[in-house]
């Protein structure tokens, strides 16, 4: 889950964000345009298109933004025994799923809105619903597919001949062998994509393994000045999610943040003769 925006001006109907959910099995996406970024803006926004629809999610994967790290969402997660994860500070990688979305749809909003930008919350559903019934790239369905075990009947399709649906009573398992085939297909075709993707990041690095302890320095982008520092620290390893994302301690400031691996440096001792 993550936020899109700020528009530079506010829609004709005062929106100024998006606000974005993505399911990482079936890549099926919610979308809404929203006036804020606010904790209360995301509660409303979980509860009333997701959890009321969809139900509890088993786990939710967002940004470590004061929307989404807040009392108000952890104690609606905590209700709905869901554990949350953050991606790491400064590294929408993390996120990856919705950062894609995200790029397709700012592409696509761009074209089909007035010169002054005002309406361009109009075509967000329009944009969404056509990215749920494509084809995507990893699963080889459309999210819309996976996600309802079933093709979408889109309203422009040309008149569909009759279909005659097995009798009630034996529907509901023809529809579990349905989603049953459809969930295996899209797991290998997920499976051999990220194999794919990984033997070709991996062929010519190799990340760090860092030790509850260890001093590093964290890499940060360089904000809008120049003269904004590039890494923070020394910092020390204080806590471990496998080996590819940290917590750290800013040994200056006191301030602990998660890291991916790449983002972090070893503090090299040099020693004087």
């Amino acid at each position: 889950m993550d936020f899109w925006g700020p528009v530079r001006t506010f829609s004709a109907h005062g929106k100024k964000y998006v606000i974005v959910l993505t399911d990482n099995s079936t890549k099926y996406v919610i979308a809404e345009a929203v006036p804020d970024c606010t904790a209360t803006c995301v509660a409303r926004f979980l509860i009333d298109r997701f959890i009321l629809v969809h139900g509890a999610p088993e786990r939710l994967i967002r940004d470590q933004g004061s929307h989404f790290n807040n009392n108000l969402l952890r104690t609606i997660t905590s209700a709905m025994n869901t554990p949350h994860i953050f991606s790491a500070s400064y590294h929408p990688q993390t996120n990856g799923q919705v950062e894609r979305f995200n790029a397709t749809f700012a592409a696509q909003l761009a074209k089909y809105c007035n010169s002054e930008k005002t309406d361009w919350d109009l075509y967000l559903p329009s944009l969404v619903y056509a990215y749920n019934t494509s084809v995507h790239s990893t699963t080889k369905c459309t999210p819309y597919e996976l996600a309802f075990a079933r093709k979408p009947k889109c309203p422009f399709d040309l008149a569909s001949p009759r279909i005659d649906l097995p009798p009630l009573h034996s529907f509901y398992p023809y529809l579990q062998r349905v989603r049953h085939f459809l969930t295996n297909k899209a797991r290998t075709n997920i499976l051999h994509h990220q194999s794919h993707w990984k033997k070709r990041y991996n062929k010519h690095r190799s990340d760090p393994s860092y030790q509850i302890g260890d001093l590093v320095y964290a890499h940060i982008p360089s904000g809008r000045s120049k003269l904004d520092a590039r890494r923070l620290g020394p910092c020390t390893i204080i806590d471990t999610s496998g080996q590819q994302h940290y917590h750290v301690k800013n040994n200056l400031t006191g301030q602990t943040n998660w890291y991916h691996v790449n983002q972090l440096h070893p503090v090299v001792k040099r020693h004087l003769n």
